[in-house]
């Protein structure tokens, strides 16, 4: 006898594709059943994640926090959309990075010691947008 697959859905709430990484709430985690929805909660995930943080995958993660203490200058532009890049394309491949939008203080004054990303991206037939911003004291908050 072979083994029947369930699918994910809505319609099903004993079958999910994974968790949300929402902590907003008490109780258990909040479960993902559509696969944009996990795209995108992935993404934060890795975005997130420092490189060699991860126990059993120190490769798994990003750079964005390093580069916050580096010179705010046109050359962290670059190294922001590449640290991004990379790690998506290897560990999320079913991501299509659209579009990374960087914003430094030599575009807007207003932001001083801080650099915001926008990220447009598909994981199948849906457009999001994940935006990251990065300041002087380490932080690193994805919206």
């Amino acid at each position: 006898m072979g083994y029947q697959i369930q699918v994910a859905s809505p319609d099903n709430p004993d079958i999910a594709l994974g968790v949300s990484i929402a902590f907003d709430r008490p109780g258990v985690f909040d479960s993902l059943r559509d696969s944009d929805n996990q795209a995108l909660n992935n993404l934060k995930n890795l975005l997130l994640t420092r490189i060699g943080e991860r126990y059993n995958s120190p490769t798994y993660g990003t750079n964005l926090l390093n580069i916050i203490f580096e010179p705010n200058n046109e050359e962290r532009k670059q190294d922001v959309i590449d640290a991004i890049t990379g790690p998506v394309n290897h560990w999320l491949p079913y991501i299509t990075l659209i579009n990374i939008d960087v914003i430094t203080a030599e575009d807007d004054p207003n932001l001083d010691h801080q650099i915001t990303v926008t990220i447009t991206f598909s994981s199948g037939y849906l457009e999001q947008t994940v935006g990251v911003s990065l300041d002087n004291a380490g932080g690193l908050a994805v919206v």
